[in-house]
């Protein structure tokens, strides 16, 4: 035995298994607990990181949908939008190919929450092509009708009333019934947007000479920077120039710190999970320190019981680990349904994201439960492979010798 205990620095297979399984056999609530701590932390962690990822990414498609495929956009600075005079000044500034005007406001259709946009179509079909309407029956109507209303495939769903059916659509304080000419086929799916005549939003929903935004077409080879700095100069206090990325990234810094909390109480989970953990195993080894003992005279170097403690601790931290992936994507899917993708914060009112796995994030938080697990097994087998065998096997105490000064750096 003397010779396959020194062959790899670990007990025989038969010894091992015997050690562990008797211990789990004797204790298995215990193991149970320290493989729960441990799902428990890597569930939260994974599922905020899920949560917060798909709230991003849903945000990010939610702006570029509504924004079209314009390359600039003046914006109004406050709900109240800005003066429709502006907007020939930034048509006709140098760079700009094309200009088109749009009043943008939060409505409901039919019980149904959406974003409805007044576009000029003429304008809009050379800006923002994505926006543009398409009659899906004689009865629809055309883009230039007054009670004509465009929505996507979402939005058409949600109203859940077919083309040529007529609906009361409220903004602004205000209610008109519209009629659902056809859908927009160039809105990406899950994107509630409807889309009327400028000139019918703005008299239905009380905007008259107000709009809310101008979508900007670049000329072919134009600076972007240069014109961003000049358009911004000429810009009045009511009005501000973005894009889509600008939005996104705003978006994300709004909601950076509420996230970075969030991560951070999963990541506080996941060390207690850990500090669980290293108490069982504590435990654990001072309950065997006589049967470690035994197998270190029988020619176990210290390095075999650090590594049979690893072994246990790797063990629990894979079935926690498991299990609380599982766990962690269970509970965004949950929450994502039920609190939205920023946990009812308001950071992205009115974004419905859709969960997607992140294999990557998978990887990582399965290996942080690991280390966490690891890290709680191999501090107590350290200080059980240093005790003295001979000591050891007559005292089955605490391996710690109370006259060595106290290990402080550890546990700070």
């Amino acid at each position: 035995m003397r010779a396959e205990a020194r062959s790899g620095g670990i007990a025989p297979p038969r010894a091992l298994r015997w050690m562990i399984l008797g211990e789990w056999r004797a204790h298995p609530a215990r193991v149970v607990v320290a493989a729960l701590a441990i799902a428990v932390g890597v569930a939260l962690g994974f599922a905020v990181h899920l949560i917060n990822g798909s709230a991003l990414d849903a945000f990010g498609h939610a702006v570029r949908a509504v924004n079209g495929a314009a390359d600039l956009q003046v914006r109004a600075a406050t709900p109240a939008g800005f003066d429709e005079r502006l907007y020939p000044r930034i048509a006709l500034h140098p760079g700009i190919a094309d200009a088109s005007p749009v009043v943008q406001l939060p409505a409901t259709a039919a019980g149904g929450g959406l974003t409805l946009l007044g576009l000029d179509i003429l304008r809009a079909g050379a800006v923002t092509p994505a926006l543009i309407g398409q009659p899906l029956s004689a009865r629809g109507g055309t883009p230039f009708d007054m009670d004509a209303l465009f929505l996507s495939r979402a939005a058409l769903a949600a109203v859940g009333r077919p083309i040529g059916a007529t609906i009361p659509v409220t903004a602004a304080g205000r209610t008109a019934r519209l009629r659902i000419a056809g859908i927009l086929p160039g809105v990406e799916a899950g994107r509630r947007i409807g889309v009327v005549d400028i000139a019918a939003a703005q008299w239905r929903f009380a905007r008259t000479g107000r709009i809310d935004r101008v979508d900007l077409k670049l000329a072919e080879g134009a600076d972007a920077a240069a014109i961003r700095r000049t358009l911004s100069a000429t810009l009045p206090a009511v009005a501000t120039l973005a894009d889509a990325d600008s939005d996104a990234e705003q978006g994300a810094a709004l909601s950076r710190a509420y996230r970075v909390n969030l991560d951070m109480l999963a990541l506080v989970a996941l060390l207690t999970g850990g500090f669980l953990v290293y108490s069982a195993q504590s435990l654990s080894v001072t309950r065997r320190l006589r049967s470690f003992a035994l197998l270190r005279t029988l020619g176990l170097p210290r390095a075999g019981i650090v590594v049979q403690v690893a072994i246990e601790g790797l063990v629990v931290g894979l079935a926690g680990t498991a299990l609380g992936l599982a766990l962690g994507y269970a509970l965004a899917s949950v929450a994502l349904t039920r609190f939205g993708g920023d946990l009812g914060a308001g950071y992205f009112g009115g974004v419905a994201p859709a969960l997607a796995f992140a294999p990557g994030a998978a990887l990582l938080f399965a290996g942080l439960g690991l280390a966490a697990a690891l890290a709680g097994s191999i501090i107590p087998a350290r200080a059980a492979a240093r005790a003295a065998p001979a000591v050891a096997l007559r005292n089955a105490g605490d391996v710690v010798d109370p006259r060595a000064p106290v290990a402080w750096r550890v546990p700070l």
